[in-house]
């Protein structure tokens, strides 16, 4: 057989390959999209004016919700009125000290301790005007640490006496942080800054020189590091917090950089990260995006979802997530895939939480409190689960 033949004859076999191959290639058949189970709604109730403040949750049980028609709003379980207090508008989180008392700031510079029956124990003057912020406090032992305009106010929980402020930090979107020795988190005029329980200034970031104070006539100018929302830490003792718009940033306890992740938001990412048990970070983005990263600030998966995360996530016993987006509440697996969801009727900005008994409380921007069956048991036993890290909203971490 000459070379012409043998290639001819080559020719032909590949060609036979190529064909047979074609044939039992994998085909990808275009299926309807599998249905999204509904997450149950068990109960709803409506407010006097729009919520914006977290929700938090009492040993009892009992919901408390603040409101802009001034009033707090505690609610049991079944969704029934048991009191309302009327304290002034707030867009700020309540927290709940051990004995039951609820304590909340105001947008007009107070703060009211309320008995667990909805009396008035106290009030205080932290500053002079209108509140900047979406804030949330920090409860200690002794002290409510509250962001006031300016600075950082430590608020006595026994009688509302005002014992120290600190300048530089804590009247931007963001949230206190409260670690168990006492030393605090706060931003605050574009400056994340630590702080000692006497208000003194351990570390700043960006760091504020002497010189830069005396060009302002020492009053800190603003820094470039503008944290929008809480400050969440692990048990690696890592802070993180979104900065900005576009800004996922870990820092260790002494203000130094670890890594950041960049996003595409054109809005502000004021939704806290989230740690779970394994030491996974959840972060939603104002740019619609839901991510999952490991410690180093590798992504392991992310999810489009249908609107802006702003509130933050609460993490389920079981490893589930759920996340309020846009007008969607969306219960999302472990690796990234959505379980089931509800429609919440409007825009939520409160952070949800998560009762014992699995059920999910969701407050809206057009003042409605929403009760779903969660199903998927508790708040988990992590460092960070959900917004100001526990279900009085202390700021405090739940292991470090």
């Amino acid at each position: 057989m000459g070379q012409k033949q043998i290639l001819a004859t080559l020719i032909a076999l590949l060609g036979v390959v190529a064909l047979v191959a074609y044939w039992r290639r994998p085909v990808s058949h275009a299926t309807s999209p599998a249905v999204t189970p509904t997450i149950v709604k068990k109960w709803e109730f409506t407010a006097g004016g729009k919520i914006y403040g977290a929700l938090a949750l009492a040993d009892d049980s009992t919901i408390y919700a603040p409101s802009e028609d001034g009033f707090v709003y505690a609610l049991d379980a079944s969704g029934t009125l048991q009191w309302k207090t009327y304290i002034g508008p707030s867009i700020c989180a309540p927290a709940i000290g051990t004995d039951g008392a609820i304590y909340i700031s105001t947008n007009n510079g107070r703060v009211f301790a309320l008995n667990p029956s909805g009396g008035v124990r106290w009030t205080a003057e932290v500053y002079d005007g209108n509140s900047w912020g979406k804030n949330g406090s920090a409860l200690g032992r002794d002290y409510l640490y509250t962001a006031s305009r300016g600075g950082l106010s430590a608020v006595r929980l026994a009688n509302g006496q005002v014992d120290w402020q600190s300048m530089g930090g804590g009247e931007q979107w963001g949230s206190i942080t409260l670690l168990p020795d006492g030393t605090l988190f706060a931003p605050g005029r574009g400056r994340l800054s630590s702080l000692d329980s006497h208000g003194e200034i351990l570390w700043q970031h960006p760091a504020l020189t002497p010189e830069a104070l005396r060009r302002n006539a020492n009053f800190p100018p603003p820094g470039d590091f503008f944290v929008v929302s809480g400050i969440a830490v692990d048990s690696n003792h890592t802070l993180y917090a979104s900065v900005d718009r576009t800004r996922l940033v870990a820092l260790g306890l002494d203000g130094s950089p670890k890594w950041e992740l960049q996003t595409d938001s054109a809005a502000l990412n004021r939704a806290t990260p989230v740690i779970s048990a394994d030491g996974t970070i959840f972060f939603g983005s104002g740019d619609a995006t839901f991510y999952a990263l490991d410690s180093f600030g590798t992504t392991k998966w992310t999810l489009r979802l249908d609107g802006p995360l702003v509130a933050t996530p609460v993490l389920a016993q079981d490893g589930s997530i759920f996340v309020v987006s846009g007008r969607l509440l969306s219960t999302i697996s472990p690796d990234g895939h959505v379980l089931s969801h509800a429609e919440t009727g409007y825009e939520s900005e409160s952070s949800p939480t998560l009762a014992r008994d699995g059920t999910l409380y969701v407050a809206t921007v057009d003042g409605r409190v929403i009760a779903f069956a969660g199903g998927h048991g508790g708040l988990m036993d992590s460092p960070w689960p959900k917004y100001q890290a526990d279900l009085s909203n202390s700021g405090t971490p739940r292991t470090f």
